[in-house]
């Protein structure tokens, strides 16, 4: 029952279960914490007013896995006037989910960290972002970033309703890159975060599902970026060869055309990509607002540079196949080495140069953001492609001193004796 007894309350927040099913349904608790206390702002019969004022306070470290209930909870609050406040997680941008730290609370086990998927986001109602993976990345979003704002659904409640979304991090730092070593325990990593201040113009639409729909449908660049942001992961050539050795002419055009297989494959899916984000173009400049303008200048910059890199690899490689002009008469070995400039095509070195025009206008106009992090992270891998001599020897290595006859080290029977690790469990679901 209500009470204003603070050692009543503590024992009351003390002997809550710990729920390991990882399912949160955060609207649902919120909706009938409303309906059961409702008859506290019943007007009274002489003065008119409730008799009490009323606000709800939610911790939680999740976006909650009963969103369809967010309409009905944002009704119920608003009509008993009872403002909704949540201390909970920072959204990755423009990303549902992230990865969270688990170390095994039972110490018999394994302590090694280990990273479980939970669903923290995104902070829009759609995510307003490419799924493309910078060149080098181990896996989709290695490294997520901070949004600047809470999980959609819960920030929009909390705004319908008169109250406050309090984005808390134990390792939140805005001068420096946070490690995945220094990310604390059961806390998501998130490598970079970002000034609120700076962040409170890119506010999300915190608006309905057909309002949304509504703002997005208004603007082709608007609708062009969310039709881009739900295509299918894209990742860029992994580790694309760059060493071709000549031993015969054959064989240097063979192993060419096989480096060219990667390239041939991408091609086509960064085409579509473009291709969609092309249409909304014309609706650029018509755009007012800070956060569209970031998003889609962005992608379209950051997908014309990875399809301008992967077609300049894959015409360079064309051009070897029909000849090299070789300066050094020693030289047996071609290196391709990324560039700033593009030799092989006009077409590419006009998209190159729009690539890069895009994204140094995120960079410029959009200081401090998570877009002009990701612009310039861009604007760091040359969009062309060098050929550079260089020499193989093809003589048989020397042999080796076989140990000088010494006798082998003696086994490290330390090592031997050690003590079986601990087991090791996964982590649950989160």
């Amino acid at each position: 029952k209500p009470t204003n007894n603070l050692t009543e309350i503590k024992e009351a927040v003390g002997s809550i279960k710990r729920d390991d099913s990882g399912v949160e349904r955060v609207f649902s608790a919120i909706y009938m914490a409303a309906d059961q206390y409702r008859m506290l702002r019943a007007p009274d019969a002489d003065t008119g007013q409730p008799a009490r004022n009323v606000m709800l306070i939610a911790f939680t470290d999740e976006v909650g896995d009963d969103q369809d209930g967010l309409e009905s909870t944002i009704r119920k609050c608003r009509q008993y006037e009872m403002p909704v406040y949540v201390v909970g997680v920072p959204a990755p941008f423009g990303r549902a989910e992230t990865l969270v730290k688990w170390v095994d609370p039972d110490p018999s086990f394994d302590q090694t960290p280990q990273w479980g998927q939970v669903n923290q986001g995104p902070e829009s109602f759609m995510p307003e972002r490419i799924k493309l993976n910078f060149s080098g990345a181990r896996n989709k979003d290695a490294d997520p970033i901070d949004s600047g704002f809470g999980p959609f659904s819960l920030t929009r409640l909390c705004v319908e309703t008169g109250g406050i979304y309090f984005a808390v991090h134990p390792n939140r730092n805005v001068n420096r890159e946070v490690s995945r070593n220094e990310t604390a325990e059961f806390s998501a990593h998130l490598k970079h975060f970002f000034d609120p201040n700076i962040m409170r113009k890119y506010r999300p639409d915190y608006v309905s599902q057909d309002e949304y729909v509504r703002r997005v449908s208004s603007n082709k660049a608007r609708t062009s970026l969310l039709q881009a942001a739900k295509m299918s992961w894209i990742s860029p050539m992994e580790e694309p060869q760059t060493r071709f050795v000549k031993r015969s002419e054959a064989e240097f055009a063979n192993e060419l055309s096989e480096a060219q297989k990667a390239a041939a494959k991408l091609e086509p899916r960064m085409q579509a990509l473009y291709d969609v984000l092309k249409l909304g173009e014309a609706d650029r400049e018509k755009e007012v607002s800070p956060r569209w303008q970031a998003g889609y200048d962005l992608a379209l910059g950051r997908v014309l540079a990875v399809k301008v890199r992967t077609e300049a690899y894959n015409a360079m490689l064309a051009a070897a196949k029909r000849g090299l002009k070789q300066d050094d008469p020693k030289s047996n070995t071609w290196i391709l080495e990324p560039a700033n400039e593009i030799s092989v095509g006009s077409r590419m070195e006009k998209d190159a140069e729009n690539a890069r025009a895009l994204l140094e206008r995120v960079v410029n106009d959009h200081p401090g953001t998570p877009w002009a992090l990701l612009a310039k992270q861009e604007l760091e891998n040359p969009v062309g492609w060098k050929w550079k001599e260089d020499f193989t020897d093809f003589s048989p290595p020397g042999n080796g001193g076989g140990g000088n006859g010494n006798a082998p080290a003696p086994a490290n029977d330390a090592k031997r004796m050690m003590a079986k690790p601990a087991p090791k469990r996964a982590p649950p679901k989160l």
